[in-house]
């Protein structure tokens, strides 16, 4: 049984208002760009078909692999069309046929927080793996190393935005530092349903990598630095689509494993139940029902991409 209650203050509401941050990335680059582990490198190709073939980049409306040191330039019009029109919005996911995670407790050691996050990964780094071979896009797979706030890893290439309450991605060395306590492990009561809301945990970190990774977010973050000083609404507007796009893509990868991998029956209801979500502080808010449609979309969607793509739905479908 799900203990997943609380409407204010924790819980799977808790959860939204980290999801609904930008995640914090690390866009500075060291002074040699070769120790920058996921910079892209090799050039994109679009699928055509969910088996992944793939046809030129130039037929995709203008996407082309990027990087932090050269980032994408255009207009915003420009930039949204990519977001609209990349190789993460066509194909689908590979299933995998195998994905064991450990049996986990409510509230777990750090050795056994490790051991779920580190079985976990790696079904997620085998299923981006594939994916991004099959679109052409670089992949490199990021590792996990819980750690104990506020004692910050010594060895962490990046030295900022780190916090109990969320996990820090740091694409300069390709490891998420995972806080020992977070989680929606701890909000639960029946020790079954644990391994797979730590896959779903982690699955939503793993948008960031994704996007750096296929140098999507370079598009996304030049563009909102336009935005952000010209259009405020549409610079909300944006951040919206961000957000529900990797919450649906999160959804969408964490299906993608064994029926014993995959978040359980009991957690994808509480999930997809809109009292449980708050809509955030204004400006930066989402309507629970809004929420729910993107998450139930990519629950369902068999991996197939095309269904999370926020960036070209109606405005009504994401305000």
């Amino acid at each position: 049984m799900l203990a997943l209650l609380l409407v204010v203050g924790g819980g799977i509401t808790y959860l939204v208002l980290r999801q609904g941050d930008d995640t914090a990335i690390a866009t500075a680059t060291p002074a040699d760009s070769a120790s920058t582990p996921t910079d892209p490198e090799s050039p994109s190709e679009a699928a055509t078909t969910p088996q992944g073939e793939m046809t030129p980049t130039e037929e995709t409306g203008g996407f082309q692999v990027a990087s932090p040191i050269d980032p994408p330039t255009g207009t915003v019009d420009e930039l949204w069309a990519v977001l609209e029109d990349n190789p993460l919005t066509q194909g689908s996911l590979p299933a995998l046929a195998e994905c064991e995670l450990p049996a986990t407790p409510v509230e777990p050691s750090v050795e056994e927080l490790q051991a779920v996050l580190d079985a976990a990964s790696s079904c997620l780094n085998q299923l981006w793996a594939t994916a991004s071979s099959d679109r052409g896009l670089p992949w490199v797979s990021p590792t996990v190393v819980v750690y104990t706030h506020p004692e910050v890893p010594a060895a962490a290439a990046c030295d900022t935005h780190f916090e109990a309450g969320f996990p820090r991605m740091c694409n300069l060395d390709s490891t998420i530092y995972w806080p020992a306590g977070y989680g929606t492990g701890p909000e639960l009561s029946d020790p079954a349903n644990v391994p797979g809301a730590y896959l779903w945990d982690l699955a939503y970190v793993y948008t960031n990598p994704v996007g750096w990774n296929s140098s999507v977010a370079f598009y996304y973050m030049a563009m909102r630095e336009q935005l952000e000083t010209t259009d405020e609404e549409r610079y909300i507007e944006a951040w919206r689509r961000d957000s529900l796009q990797d919450q649906c893509l999160a959804a969408a990868m964490s299906m993608q494993v064994p029926t014993a991998a995959e978040p359980s029956a009991a957690l994808r209801e509480a999930l997809t139940d809109p009292s449980r979500w708050s809509e955030g502080d204004p400006p930066t808010t989402i309507r629970s029902e809004i929420r729910v449609h993107w998450i139930e979309r990519g629950l369902e969607s068999g991996g197939d991409l095309s269904a999370c793509n926020t960036w070209a739905a109606d405005l009504d479908q994401v305000t």
